[in-house]
């Protein structure tokens, strides 16, 4: 039975990779003026390790008139070490986590609810969600703390159900880097 629960998981993240991949330089048809803002300072800190007015890896990047958060910009420095300075590496980060949300937000409904059925069906419908799919396919700052919430109250459940102590240390660090993030 374990077996074809996480057949089933891995088709619904291989279906949502798709999905949140295919033709994902192509549409949105360009970069948003935030993602360019996003993609230089993560270049700018990959290649300098300062951020656009020369902050050393700054906590808050000042950009065209307004600030972003550090968590993507950070997120993207290897992905445009690996792929070079595009589209592609500038969303890369945004579609990989919005995959990897599919799996522990099946193990975060599983947690919550106990039931296998109910935890899946919640996951195929985050797997077609157009909302998930269209926020992952550019920068998404909201999309990438989500990610960050859910894994933090994941572990917030596992220490509460467990009693251990180490899972208390996973939430703190992934709820407080999903304030960072958005």
């Amino acid at each position: 039975m374990a077996k074809y629960i996480f057949a089933i998981l891995v088709a619904l993240t291989i279906i949502g990779g798709f999905l949140r991949f295919y033709g994902i330089t192509k549409n949105p048809i360009s970069l948003s003026i935030d993602e360019v803002a996003f993609g230089y300072n993560a270049y700018s800190i990959l290649k300098t390790g300062r951020d656009e007015y020369g902050k050393f890896l700054p906590l808050t990047f000042k950009s065209t008139g307004d600030y972003k958060n550090p968590v993507p910009i950070y997120l993207m420095v290897p992905s445009i070490a690996l792929f070079g300075l595009n589209e592609f590496s500038i969303r890369f980060p945004t579609a990989l986590i919005a995959i990897l949300t599919i799996p522990v937000f099946f193990l975060l409904f599983m947690e919550i609810t106990g039931a296998l059925s109910i935890s899946l069906v919640a996951t195929l419908l985050l797997t077609i969600s157009p909302w998930h799919i269209y926020y992952s396919r550019y920068v998404s700052d909201h999309l990438i703390a989500g990610f960050l919430v859910v894994l933090g109250s994941l572990c917030l459940l596992k220490m509460l159900k467990t009693g251990r102590w180490f899972w208390s240390i996973g939430s703190a660090i992934f709820l407080v880097l999903s304030m960072y993030t958005y």
